[in-house]
């Protein structure tokens, strides 16, 4: 399966690939610089991860494309806040982020897997995906909701009703903490997530 990787050379963009002895930068076979998307051809690759934190501007520059993309069946991972709508269907709000819960005794995160039987789970644990997040999305009728927090807001989903292709959404950033060096747990749920995707994809579109 041939995987890319849009970053905007951030130092947490290319920490992300010297990080843990060099393995992220073995999970894709192209980095696709932001400022260069429009003139790449996304059509060869599989899947498509959107960095977090990446320029506002150039990202809506591309929002044909990444809609043409998932009408002709390509995947998209899309990490962090989308703050800006382009992502066809997707409705972020920020929220407040608890960044300290975890440095008192016996505290916890409030995510909880909307579906345990939901296949996702197979491959992660609930305790890998807590760390912090950025905000919640609103989702379509269709969308399979995976994570969400104590009120029942969405953390994580999959929408492949509306295309194609496939989104699967968070506002889980662990390429920022992985490529700034911190809150450790993001390695594995990176790894983790990343294996079910790729799972998921040759599930329902088997080559």
């Amino acid at each position: 399966m041939k995987k890319a990787i849009i970053t905007g050379g951030s130092c947490y963009h290319e920490g992300l690939f010297s990080a843990v002895n060099g393995k992220f930068a073995l999970l894709f076979d192209e980095k696709i610089y932001l400022p260069k998307l429009h003139q790449t051809d996304l059509s060869g690759f599989d899947c498509v991860v959107i960095a977090s934190r990446l320029n506002l501007e150039f990202l809506m520059q591309n929002a044909q494309k990444f809609e043409d993309y998932l009408s002709n069946g390509g995947n998209i991972v899309s990490f962090g806040e989308v703050l800006e709508p382009y992502l066809p269907f997707v409705c972020f709000s920020e929220s407040e982020v608890n960044f300290w819960w975890w440095i008192h005794e016996g505290a916890d995160l409030p995510l909880y897997a909307f579906d345990e039987s939901n296949e996702i789970w197979n491959f992660l644990s609930l305790q890998e995906c807590k760390w912090h997040y950025h905000g919640v999305y609103d989702v379509d009728e269709g969308c399979e909701r995976i994570l969400v927090d104590e009120i029942g807001r969405n953390i994580m989903y999959k929408d492949s009703c509306h295309f194609k292709g496939t989104m699967y959404i968070t506002s889980l950033d662990p390429d920022f903490h992985i490529g700034q060096g911190f809150m450790p747990t993001t390695i594995p749920f990176l790894e983790k997530f990343m294996r079910w995707v790729e799972a998921d994809i040759r599930k329902e579109r088997p080559c």
